[in-house]
């Protein structure tokens, strides 16, 4: 639980009197258990009272409109519970469950507090007894755990820090009043929230539907049984920016980080198309995994001709290596990745190096050797492979840079051209009849 604050300086805090403070607690919008203390979740209280007076509540009828169930403040199944909070022991108790397998649990999922679970929470608790009953070891329903917590306090985090920066900031540097700008962020609120647990089971249906189709992949007569569990057969890709660093020095760490958003912007739909996930940003760049090593190749000769053609982003290094790694809470490790983190290390801006495992499952790219070196952490030297990229392909119409594949391809007096869309194709054709109306 955290650290009590006293009356005057959480007065302060609020800006406000200890009078006023006072006034709150005796209608239940403070302190609403009664417990004589104030704490953070009455800074949030604070915010719900002043949101609703800048819609024309008054205090009271706030208070008396929340208890009649008039008024649904935001988060206010948390902020003024009708269930009964439960001590950790209580709750093991009523569930038929250990507390320390409650404690472990909330703490898995970032939810650790000393002052105990809602009473709803019992039907969670009710949900993961029955998928142990169901066969899934403790150790796994703590892994899935880990990932659902740090997964949605993320999302959580990105939600109300989208409304903030996006919302409160632009409107408060327009000049807005803060009563005009608590109402707005109130309505934003009712209007958003309710939608947003509908948002998430869609999504999360949906990539679950991808990750049964991969592990259907692992379970087909032709498979082999990993050399270690959890270990499937991957490509991965790393893509790091050049002069990263002195990006951050001389523009600043907002200029950076736009920087790497606009290579997401980028790489994300590419990495789609290829069957591949962005699995994460690391530092100065971003690492995604592949299902084939012919499908990561496209993919990195498409990202580094995408790159090129967006002033806004610096070159690109770029590493691929193949072989197998533990899949583990939504992310690759192991040697593999290791390895093409190293190989990324090695190339050049602009280059995209393999390793022979890539190289040679490779049916239709041009590539070459470049030696064998000897990367850090690596037991063996390691054949390294160089992408021989293509030559820069333009639009004839619009001169805009091509990347492979093309929306539209013409052979037109023994050269191949290549169009951005089948707009340009066709301009490009009603000029050939154009011109051949005029001879």
């Amino acid at each position: 639980m955290n650290a009590p604050i006293p009356l005057k300086e959480f007065a302060a805090l609020v800006g406000t009197s200890p009078e006023q403070v006072e006034q709150w607690r005796r209608e239940g919008l403070l302190d609403p258990a009664g417990l004589g203390r104030f704490d953070e979740l009455d800074l949030v209280r604070w915010l719900a009272i002043h949101s609703h007076e800048a819609r024309g509540y008054r205090s009271d009828q706030l208070a008396a409109a929340i208890g009649a169930g008039e008024v649904h403040p935001f988060m206010g199944e948390f902020l003024f519970p009708s269930a009964r909070t439960l001590t950790l022991d209580e709750a093991a108790e009523r569930a038929g469950v250990e507390t320390e397998m409650v404690r472990e649990l909330r703490t898995a999922l970032g939810l650790s507090r000393d002052g105990g679970v809602a009473e709803t929470w019992l039907a969670q608790l009710e949900a993961f007894k029955t998928m142990q009953a169901a066969g899934l070891p403790w150790e796994a329903v703590l892994e899935g755990a880990r990932v659902y917590g740090d997964a949605l306090r993320r999302l959580a985090e990105t939600e109300v820090r989208l409304v903030h920066v996006h919302v409160h900031e632009r409107l408060s540097a327009s000049g807005m009043a803060e009563d005009e700008v608590l109402r707005q962020l109130g309505v934003i609120e009712e209007a958003v929230v309710p939608l947003l647990d509908g948002i998430v089971r869609a999504v999360h249906h949906e990539h679950l539907l991808q990750a049964s189709i991969e592990d259907a992949y692992l379970h087909l007569p032709s498979s082999e049984l990993p050399a270690e569990r959890g270990s499937v057969e991957t490509t991965i890709v790393f893509l790091d920016l050049e002069s990263f660093t002195e990006l951050t020095h001389t523009k600043g760490d907002e200029r950076a980080m736009e920087t790497l958003t606009r290579l997401e912007e980028v790489v994300r739909p590419l990495a789609l198309g290829h069957e591949g996930k962005l699995v994460k940003q690391i530092g100065d760049g971003v690492m995604l995994a592949f299902r084939r090593p012919h499908e990561a190749v496209a993919f990195a000769r498409q990202a580094l001709d995408a790159v090129a053609a967006d002033p806004d982003i610096p070159p690109l290094h770029v590493g691929i290596h193949a072989g197998p790694a533990i899949h583990r809470a939504g992310d690759y490790i192991g040697s593999t990745v290791n390895v093409a983190s190293r190989v990324t290390g090695a190339s050049s801006a602009g280059e995209i190096l393999l390793t022979d495992a890539v190289a040679s499952a490779l049916t239709d790219a041009t590539t070459e050797p470049v030696g064998v070196r000897m990367l850090r952490g690596a037991a063996q030297p390691v054949r390294l492979f160089r992408v021989v990229m293509r030559k820069e392909r333009r639009d004839p119409v619009c001169s805009a840079i091509v990347v492979d594949p093309p929306a539209a391809q013409l052979r037109h007096d023994g050269e191949d051209l290549w169009f951005c869309s089948q707009a340009c194709l066709r301009r490009f054709l009603e000029g050939l009849d154009a011109s051949a109306a005029v001879a």
